[in-house]
């Protein structure tokens, strides 16, 4: 049965009035409609700055591992690499793996993995480790890490280097992104490069990247006085948004992943010890 509509009208001015005044869009509108949170519903006309609330926090139970590198979050678990680079011997990695709530489920032993960069997730593969760099090279080397336990299985050597890579499988494409950031580089699903494209060099500190359907996302942190960022580009290599990215205490940003719209950064705590994950809030 419909209800007389008469109780409804003082409503329904009310709403309209706040509409009229600019102030129909509440926080709480806002968030139900994932606008604050969700990078794919922001305005192509508006300037954001994304600014990062801290969940938890993690690390290494070995204390040689101090130093928090490359990361992939798929909302369910952080699998994050904690790095020790001993005076005179190649840097290796331990991966930890912890759950969404941060309890830590399990961690590797030692891996050369070199400086582990950046991970990403290949499914029916495993985490792809970007070694990103070491004492003798390795800056085109990848290697294949196993989700049950834990161990290499592959590593190969590409025709570019690259200091980070991000696979997604919705585009069944790799990106990744050379040395201070002046190209980007498209691999297919056999890792044969695609594309190759020279793009303008950031200021910022090259660190880990996450691609979608949506775009390729680079993460950079500050040096020489430019702010952390995230760089937005299309699949055609297109520089599209630069977001200032800021994070408590100036923690260096490492990695970045995007999860149902929702995007995550890990950082390196120099000043406590940890790594730690932060959700993203886009600001206009």
């Amino acid at each position: 049965m419909l209800r007389p509509l008469l109780p409804l009208i003082p409503c329904l001015v009310l709403c309209a009035a706040a509409i009229l005044s600019g102030c129909g869009n509440t926080g709480s509108d806002r968030e139900e409609a994932g606008l604050p949170y969700n990078i794919h519903l922001l305005d192509p006309d508006k300037n954001y700055t994304a600014v990062g609330t801290r969940l938890f926090d993690y690390g290494s139970d070995d204390p040689a591992y101090s130093v928090r590198q490359g990361a992939y979050f798929d909302g369910k678990y952080l699998y994050a690499a904690a790095v020790s680079h001993p005076e005179g011997s190649p840097e290796t990695a331990r991966i930890i793996v912890i759950d969404a709530k941060g309890k830590k489920k399990k961690e590797s032993g030692p891996l050369p993995l070199d400086h582990a960069n950046c991970i990403t997730c290949v499914p029916g593969k495993g985490l792809l480790v970007s070694h990103c760099q070491s004492d003798d090279g390795h800056y085109n080397r990848y290697s294949i890490v196993s989700l049950k336990n834990l161990k290499v299985t592959e590593t190969k050597d590409l025709e570019h280097p690259f200091f980070s890579m991000a696979y997604a499988p919705d585009v069944g494409k790799y990106a990744s992104g050379e040395w201070s950031g002046e190209a980007i580089d498209i691999w297919d699903r056999d890792l044969k490069c695609v594309l190759h494209r020279n793009v303008e060099m950031p200021s910022t500190l090259s660190q880990g990247v996450f691609a979608d359907k949506e775009g390729i996302y680079f993460v950079r942190s500050s040096q020489n006085g430019y702010g952390s960022e995230i760089r937005v580009y299309s699949w055609e290599c297109e520089l599209m948004r630069v977001i200032p990215l800021e994070l408590e205490g100036n923690i260096e940003p490492e990695s970045i992943n995007i999860v149902d719209g929702k995007m995550y950064v890990t950082g390196n705590d120099w000043g406590l010890g940890v790594g730690a994950l932060f959700l993203i809030e886009f600001r206009d």
